[in-house]
């Protein structure tokens, strides 16, 4: 079973301009204002979601060793 995850338009572009075979679909075609994306939970989907939703965050948690120095 794919678990689905809910992303706009700007992310849907990124993602299907990255990696094109990651499952992406859209709802409601038919009437325009009411549509929604949603993307398979792929690993690398996952990471470039992360990447745009959290831009600030570069690098894993605990991986600066500055903090953890003697004092």
């Amino acid at each position: 079973m794919k678990l689905m995850v809910l992303i706009n338009k700007y992310e849907k572009e990124i993602i299907a301009e990255r990696f094109p075979d990651v499952h992406i679909v859209r709802t409601m075609k038919q009437d325009s204002k009411r549509h929604h994306y949603y993307c398979e939970e792929a690993k690398r989907a996952m990471r470039i979601l992360n990447k745009l939703r959290n831009p600030k965050l570069t690098h894993k948690e605990g991986t600066d060793n500055s903090y953890n120095k003697k004092r």
